[in-house]
């Protein structure tokens, strides 16, 4: 009778824990290496207002030549963005540049017995919203809807045949974001001040060993396209991946991190204002996503997040707490 209890006990407990579960990402798969198709579907996103910011494929061809380790047959980061859905959006709240690009990610393992399939996706569109913390019902169905779009896209040009969740059993971080300001006086030609900033940014970030996988000026987009997005003086996003970082969790048994990045960094300058936001996912939302539970691991990726921290303090900037 105690033996009947402690079982009924522990399939409570187990049935309260899936129940409590979240969505993190639902992935999509197609049997045998689906590289072509791929390919196929990134050519037609432009159909539907969608572009990619850059293009990283074959990440394991560089993660060997680096370090001779082949732990995924294939992973590929396709970041995208649609820059007129996301212009009411960025206007709405700035912080929507943590997934301004957001990652599609495809990749395929070497275990061709048990999973031999090619894997495809993102972030769930609620996950990338409870990132950034943003409450407002209109927003949230607004990107919601501009995933969706995509979302419908790869299921009509890529027919998947085949799904896996991914649910988180710890809640995200109360706050999802790292957020820092740095004062500034007013230059003559703040263009060219923002030139000078960026090649500072890009070869601090370099010296420690980060690589700059994409940038996209939305402020210059914008003013191109002749819309408005005179709320900002400045507005950027520079996509941020670290190879040793990335191997470590990507090519050794954890592919389907790679939803996470490369971490979009975004910048702002509020018009009229003499201060320079900068925000951008912790790595906190990876850990607690993906259920990490490696101590070595999960102390190595917290130190990498720290260190992105001290490289903006270094330029002088200070934490939004």
């Amino acid at each position: 009778m105690k033996m009947k209890n402690i079982l009924l006990t522990g399939l409570l407990v187990l049935s309260s824990s899936y129940a409590n579960a979240q969505l993190t990402s639902q992935l999509q798969g197609l049997q045998g290496n689906q590289e072509a198709k791929i390919d196929g579907l990134i050519k037609k996103i432009e159909d539907i207002g969608f572009e990619t910011v850059t293009v990283n494929k074959h990440i394991e061809t560089f993660y060997f030549n680096k370090y001779k380790e082949k732990g995924v047959e294939m992973i590929s980061f396709f970041p995208v963005i649609n820059k007129e859905k996301l212009r009411p959006l960025l206007l709405a709240n700035p912080d929507f540049g943590a997934y301004a690009p957001f990652n599609f990610l495809v990749y395929k393992t070497l275990d061709k017995k048990t999973d031999d399939n090619t894997w495809f996706g993102h972030l769930s569109s609620e996950t990338m919203l409870d990132v950034i913390g943003e409450k407002n019902p209109d927003t949230r169905k607004s990107f919601t809807a501009m995933i969706e779009s995509y979302d419908a896209l790869v299921n009509t040009q890529l027919k998947p045949t085949q799904s896996k969740k991914f649910e988180r059993t710890q809640a995200l971080p109360k706050n999802g974001l790292t957020k820092f300001i740095k004062k500034f006086e007013q230059p003559e030609d703040l263009e060219d001040w923002i030139e000078e900033f960026v090649g500072e940014h890009d070869g601090r970030f370099a010296k420690h060993n980060f690589i700059i996988a994409g940038f996209v000026n939305f402020k210059f987009e914008y003013d191109d396209m002749e819309l408005d997005f005179e709320k900002y003086d400045a507005y950027w996003v520079s996509s941020l991946c670290h190879f040793e970082f990335s191997n470590s969790i990507f090519n050794r048994g954890k592919p389907e991190a790679g939803m996470f990045a490369p971490c979009s960094v975004y910048f702002y300058i509020p018009k009229g204002s003499n201060t320079l936001h900068v925000g951008y996912a912790s790595v906190d939302n990876w850990i607690n996503g993906l259920n990490f539970t490696d101590a070595k691991r999960i102390t190595r990726m917290k130190a990498i997040d720290t260190e992105v921290g001290e490289v903006f303090t270094e330029m002088g900037f200070e934490r939004v707490k």
